[in-house]
């Protein structure tokens, strides 16, 4: 079978491991629900047999029949065929509402792994994978990898029911049986080119796809400027023709599908014709037997064509799975569970001979800073001068390539790097608003507060007022991305929700730069209001914020030097 990389096989290893024991369950399952189909459909020999008062020496296939009279042996046939077959539809409902959970729970698990490996692999190979990749990863990538382990979880049910009729065919006649699996044998061959071209459709519907989540991204975030400047039908174009692309992609597949599956249906025919040709002319089997046979051989159609559909769409939704680990390698297997962890206690940060350079001359070469609690810290610079580089040192998303982080004397690193975590609020010039109420965005990350909680917070950032004049108050939508609020108050708000972290030190990077200097000013008097002041860092452009700050560190050629009093140099 065609295997692309991270493929079926890589598919099918990390299904296994997630289904655990339930996936035996489902084997088990599945093969005792097709026992008692099989079970069933022997019964039909002595129903037949008697019915038509046929040659008795027929009851050698169900021996303990042979001592009793016709009427008890066909109610008792009867009874045992009605039986298996109750039997075997509890089964099948147990089987299929097994599967069905095993599927949902699968295509959540790889939702959770993938967000959690992503987080897992830091900030850096995070922003590499860009907000399209992630849209492709998470709308595209993960639910065809999901079909895909349920296409391959249909397949399996056709074989345990191909491999149980066969033994049933088998107790029937032996010769007849040996012309139907040369059948299957030539089936399979032939299927197989369809799944070797179904594999590679996938790769392709993965790439387009891909390519097409990009160019929607683009638009939906160029459109406003496009409408703007006339240029919409250039958006639309590069949009349609990675669209087109997918759609060409899924007609080839569909097309490919169709035509198994009419292959299948039209050789189905061809060897019931050949089954009976053989048991009547060659083998003149009695008629119970063929009856029951041809019985067992047609209702062979509908697992055949289960393996056939399900290999040919495993095949073509897999390579989704390979996309998911070409952008993440493994997944990660652990998730991490929500759990409040407690805010450091801490009194000084410290950056002594740190440098991180993406490249020669790019990041910070060197910076020697220490901020103590509750001190303000501005950070200045031309862009691409490393600012947000600084602050992200600082924070932990990135790592020193030489000199070290310091809380208290202590590295920034494991433990306490976790509860640094808890005791900073991270806010950047585009937080994150979203298609949500008021309430609903300040308590986005998690945070617990009442009203009075949330009123207070919206207080301390200016927007109570704004707030208190929607009709829903707290519940009002603000739109998507905060449409319906100014580029301000989307600011305000996204401040708000940091203070209900009660950090005791807040990163701001260009948090304020839609608000007027006045605005501002009077933002930042209520920030140091608060009780215990929190530390900042802040990153701005205008000397009307930086004059705010207690201290201020200059980037110059990826050097940092602070000016003022109460912040040391090193």
């Amino acid at each position: 079978m065609y295997r692309a990389p991270g493929g079926i096989a890589a598919l099918f290893s990390d299904y296994r491991k997630f289904a655990g024991a339930r996936l035996w369950l489902s084997f088990a399952l599945m093969i005792l629900g097709a026992l008692a189909e099989g079970f069933g459909l022997l019964m039909i020999v002595p129903l037949a047999t008697i019915a038509m008062g046929s040659d008795t020496r027929i009851f050698h296939l169900v021996p303990w029949l042979q001592s009793w009279g016709s009427d008890k042996r066909f109610t008792v046939a009867l009874a045992l065929f009605v039986g298996a077959m109750a039997t075997r539809s509890a089964l099948l409902l147990a089987r299929d509402t097994l599967l069905a959970r095993l599927e949902a729970d699968y295509e959540v698990s790889l939702r959770l792994r993938a967000a959690a490996t992503l987080a897992q692999r830091g900030w850096p190979f995070a922003s590499s994978i860009g907000q399209s990749g992630m849209q492709s990863l998470l709308l595209n990538d993960v639910p065809r990898a999901g079909q895909a382990a349920a296409f391959i979880q249909q397949a399996a049910v056709g074989v345990s029911m191909l491999i149980v009729q066969m033994a049933v065919a088998l107790l029937l006649s032996p010769a007849l049986t040996l012309v139907a699996v040369a059948s299957l044998a030539i089936a399979a061959l032939v299927s197989t080119q369809f799944v070797h071209r179904s594999a590679k459709r996938g790769i392709a519907i993965s790439t387009a796809m891909d390519e097409s989540a990009g160019s929607g991204f683009r638009l939906h975030a160029g459109l406003k400027t496009a409408l703007a400047q006339g240029a919409v039908p250039a958006f639309l174009a590069e949009y349609r023709v990675s669209l087109s692309q997918t759609a060409r992609e899924m007609t080839h597949l569909a097309r490919d599908y169709s035509a198994s599956q009419q292959l299948t249906s039209f050789g189905a025919a061809v060897v019931a014709a050949l089954l009976l040709l053989v048991g009547v002319r060659v083998l003149a089997l009695p008629f119970a037997i063929l009856v029951t046979s041809l019985v067992v051989f047609a209702r062979m159609n509908g697992p055949a064509q289960m393996v056939q559909n399900g290999s040919v769409r495993a095949a073509a939704f897999a390579p989704a799975f390979a996309a998911i680990r070409a952008r993440l390698g493994v997944l990660d297997w652990t998730v991490p569970s929500r759990q409040a962890l407690e805010p450091l206690d801490w009194h000084e940060l410290k950056l002594a001979e740190v440098r991180h350079e993406y490249q020669p001359r790019l990041g910070i070469a060197e910076a020697n800073v220490r901020l103590k609690q509750g001190q303000w810290l501005g950070i200045s610079g031309v862009s691409g001068a490393g600012k947000t580089t600084l602050v992200d040192l600082a924070a932990g998303l990135l790592v020193p390539d030489s000199g070290v982080v310091e809380i208290d004397g202590r590295a920034l690193e494991g433990n306490t790097l976790e509860h640094w975590r808890g005791a900073l609020a991270y806010v950047g010039q585009e937080g994150s608003v979203f298609n949500d109420s008021v309430r609903g965005n300040l308590l986005a990350e998690g945070a617990t507060a009442d009203d009075a909680e949330l009123w207070k917070a919206l207080e301390s950032v200016g927007l109570a007022g704004r707030v208190h004049a929607f009709p829903a108050g707290l519940d009002e939508s603000v739109g998507d991305r905060g449409s319906h609020l100014s580029g301000g108050e989307r600011q305000r708000l996204v401040l708000a929700r940091a203070l209900l972290r009660r950090p005791s030190l807040l990163i701001l990077d260009e948090a304020t730069a839609a608000l007027d200097p006045d605005s501002e000013g009077k933002l930042f008097e209520r920030l140091k209001a608060i009780e215990p002041r929190p530390a900042a860092l802040v990153i701005a452009h205008r000397n009307s914020t930086l004059a705010h700050c207690d201290s201020v560190a200059q980037i110059q050629h990826g050097v940092v030097r602070t000016t003022e009093s109460g912040v040391s140099t090193g």
